[in-house]
């Protein structure tokens, strides 16, 4: 069910003001902004409940509620366990209701991101811009610096590949001779689009651990929605995708992006009073697994080729406070032989990347991104390891944008290096 935010009275008015979420707000150590951490926020939500201001009306608050980052930190923190994040998403949506959204976002969120195709068209003029010269020419004239922050955030794109993860499906799916399991994976927008080699690693690692993996036609999990308060196009993805996991018998629902699957095990709670899609969400939402995590559950193959790398490891926020996943991808590290691991300080601070966060807020994102470099500099890793394709893009640009002499990788691309190698 999704919330109201006129129905979330009682859980803002729990907020005690305490400041305990002052140490744990990444944007609130950025900026020093009482309205930027968790306490402001719930003032500023708590004064448009009792009708002092309006919140659809006012762009100043709608600057400080679109500022979070919904990384969930402060409500680890909070004494009362006040769900800001929930109470902020809340805000998000009722702004929207009231407003609509401005046109590049709705064409962004339900343009492209809700439909595949588009999408896949989409990445495909990214990688034309990139290799034909306009690039090139666009930085040399200085046409970025007409597209404001859209221009700043240019630089985070990967190098876009000639191909999808969908297309290369028919080479890489190779049932094992004797299954010990059937999984289904769940392709991401990012990893399909822009990182396939990540979806190639995890497919082989699945199927090398005696996984029989099938590779539903999918759409995007609706996190985006979520986050920018499309409430509307999120029930309607998640109605989709259940619609189409329905038609598979599988044992566990898998995906190499945090994010995926916090959105997918939402389903449950987003649709679990619906009648028809109810039951269906949550037998599905029991079944998405992270698949580091589902790969620690069932044991992995021990025989591996050694890699004699130093590496460290960021949590992503869906990972760690949205999934509770903090020792399977270390464990997994640990597992590899040549693999020196070293914990990073703050290795549970949000990167900044937050989905888009780090293209609606380039300059802040990139503050906050210095952190999470500094912490990784101090590491002497070569490596910065991590198990979502959107912290991946972030912390990619934080290395080259800072000239640090390391690589951001997923943690299942060094796996599937080491069995590579055995």
């Amino acid at each position: 069910m999704v919330r109201a935010l006129r129905d979330m009275r009682e859980e803002v008015v729990r907020c005690n003001k305490c400041g305990f979420c002052q140490e744990v707000c990444p944007t609130y150590k950025a900026t020093g902004e009482e309205f930027s951490v968790a306490r402001g926020r719930n003032r500023l939500i708590r004064l448009s409940l009792e009708g002092t201001f309006d919140l659809t009306r006012s762009p100043e608050i709608n600057h400080h509620i679109y500022s979070c980052l919904l990384c969930g930190a402060c409500v680890n923190a909070c004494p009362s366990s006040v769900l800001t994040d929930t109470l902020v998403k809340a805000a998000r949506a009722e702004i929207t209701r009231a407003k609509g959204q401005p046109f590049p976002l709705r064409l962004a969120l339900r343009g492209v991101l809700a439909d595949q195709r588009r999408l896949s068209l989409g990445a495909k003029a990214l990688r034309f811009y990139q290799r034909s010269g306009a690039r090139w020419l666009a930085r040399q004239i200085g046409f970025l610096k007409l597209l404001g922050a859209l221009g700043k955030a240019e630089g985070l794109l990967p190098d876009v590949p000639a191909y999808t993860l969908r297309q290369r499906l028919p080479q890489l799916l190779k049932p094992p001779a004797r299954p010990r399991h059937t999984v289904a994976y769940f392709i991401g927008c990012v990893i399909n689009n822009f990182f396939p080699a990540i979806g190639e690693a995890t497919l082989r690692v699945l199927q090398h651990n005696g996984c029989e993996v099938v590779v539903p036609p999918t759409g995007c999990c609706g996190i985006p929605h979520e986050a920018y308060g499309d409430t509307e196009t999120l029930l309607r993805l998640a109605r989709q995708n259940l619609e189409v996991f329905r038609r598979y018998q599988v044992e566990a629902i898998l995906t190499d992006c945090a994010s995926c699957a916090h959105g997918l095990q939402n389903y449950a709670e987003l649709l679990g009073e619906d009648p028809h899609y109810g039951p269906l969400a949550r037998e599905m939402a029991a079944k998405v697994r992270d698949a580091l995590a589902y790969l620690t559950e069932i044991g992995i193959r021990k025989e591996m080729g050694s890699l004699d790398i130093t590496v460290t490891y960021h949590d992503p926020c869906h990972a760690i406070r949205g999934l509770k996943i903090k020792q399977q991808p270390r464990e997994i590290l640990r597992s590899i032989p040549g693999v020196r691991f070293v914990e990073m300080n703050e290795a549970d601070w949000c990167c900044g990347g937050a989905g888009s966060y780090n293209v609606t807020h380039y300059d802040l994102s990139r503050r906050i991104l210095e952190r999470k470099m500094n912490n990784f500099r101090s590491t002497g890793a070569q490596y910065l390891a991590t198990a979502c394709p959107a912290c991946l893009l972030q912390l990619a640009h934080g290395l080259r944008v800072q000239g640090l002499p390391g690589k951001a990788v997923h943690v299942i691309q060094l796996l599937d290096q080491a069995y590579q190698k055995a």
